[in-house]
């Protein structure tokens, strides 16, 4: 998620969809360019209007829940009583009560800044192994006053994880020392690790030969070499590039290509990963940002693509939501949910842009903010790491679908 730029998307009208934050609530299927699918057998989801105390304006945050600017152009007529949710959905997701699992270590390239920390990586199981390659940050004297890099935790339970300190920071080093590498989609096939991101030059942040999607290719994710920028030739940028990938977190094809979602309605193709051609989707569905897209996510869908969106939606700054796709071509939505199916609660200071510990001092001014790259499938459950305020790694869970 790239924070000078959130503005743009808020205009684009684009967002996600329902309030469904560690507990069940409800919500209505999209109304798409194309007519919904017919329902498969449904589940009644509990019944909750959405909102929080104090979601209203008048807080005062910068960003925070406000229906005049974050609304994403999604229904507003909605009756949660009466709506039965589609089963292609993954979800109700429980948030981790230990929450948040990792945060900034002071003093290191990942120390963290007023609204930036740890947050936005990707997290493969590798040999029962937990590898979380994830997005880092700290302040700089300058604006932006801020830099990331990329670098690895590991953990054997998925919760408690260890920072790797003798390879990371990956990406920033000689001269690529000044460009900032962001929010982490990781896939592997045939042995090998490629890590899609976004790297920013800020001299020229508007320049796609300087900015935009990048991609580095590792055989044991602490070695990295580095592909470059994937569309330096595009005439806008290319950003938040999301690889269509199995539940184990393989890339994986759709008619005969591997997808590539990006930001401004942008999609692209590849036969080999590394070369790709990109174009625009004629009937783009909403959804601000990209954070990750499933195929063979439930048994019952093997001809489609689940994509989850993140964005300003239904008044939420930035909530998380799913979009159904048509796998025989990636570029039909079939339908999507009109309101998030994840949020930030202030209830969590850690989402409410404060510290998670005593007196909970106020780190991040990006309130009601939910984003998150880092997704697997991991003994029947579904493993979401996402970022609280941008500042932490937190984790929630919501069960994995297995039979017909």
């Amino acid at each position: 998620m790239f924070k000078p730029y959130r503005s743009v998307f808020i205009q684009l009208g684009v967002a996600c969809l329902i309030l469904w934050a560690g507990i069940a609530t409800a919500w209505h299927p999209g109304q798409g360019q194309n007519p919904p699918a017919p329902q498969p057998k449904d589940q009644t989801l509990g019944v909750s209007n959405g909102l929080f105390d104090w979601q209203f304006p008048g807080r005062g945050e910068e960003y925070g829940y406000d229906e005049k600017k974050w609304w994403g152009g999604f229904p507003k007529d909605f009756d949660p009583a009466k709506y039965r949710a589609p089963d292609w959905i993954i979800g109700p997701f429980t948030k981790y009560p230990g929450n948040p699992i990792m945060e900034p270590t002071p003093g290191s390239w990942d120390r963290g800044h007023y609204g930036g920390g740890v947050h936005n990586g990707s997290v493969l199981v590798v040999d029962g192994q937990f590898c979380y390659v994830y997005r880092g940050e700290r302040e700089l004297d300058r604006k932006p006053g801020y830099i990331c890099d990329i670098g690895l935790a590991t953990s054997k339970d998925g919760i408690h994880f260890t920072k790797d300190t003798a390879h990371s920071p990956f990406f920033g080093k000689g001269k690529d020392k000044g460009f900032s590498f962001e929010d982490v989609c990781l896939v592997r096939y045939k042995g090998a690790y490629y890590l899609f991101c976004n790297v920013w030059d800020w001299t020229r942040a508007e320049d796609p030969k300087a900015s935009g999607a990048f991609l580095a290719i590792s055989k044991d994710m602490v070695h990295w070499t580095k592909r470059g920028l994937i569309f330096p030739h595009a005439s806008e940028i290319h950003r938040n590039p999301v690889v269509l990938q199995t539940p184990d977190n393989e890339a994986v094809k759709a008619n005969g290509k591997f997808v590539m979602y990006l930001d401004y309605s942008l999609v692209a193709y590849s036969d080999d990963l590394i070369h790709w051609t990109s174009k625009k989707v004629a009937n783009p569905w909403p959804g601000g940002e990209n954070c990750v897209a499933l195929a063979d996510w439930n048994p019952k869908y093997p001809n489609n693509i689940l994509l989850f969106t993140a964005g300003p939606h239904s008044g939420h700054f930035y909530g998380v939501g799913e979009v159904l796709l048509d796998r025989n071509d990636p570029e039909k939505a079939i339908e999507w949910l009109p309101r998030p199916i994840f949020c930030a609660e202030a209830k969590y200071p850690w989402e409410d842009g404060k510290a998670a510990k005593p007196p909970h001092q106020p780190v991040s001014m990006f309130h009601d903010t939910i984003f998150f790259t880092g997704f697997t499938r991991h003994d029947g459950e579904w493993w979401m790491y996402y970022g609280g305020s941008e500042y932490y790694t937190c984790l929630a869970t919501a069960p994995a679908a297995t039979s017909k």
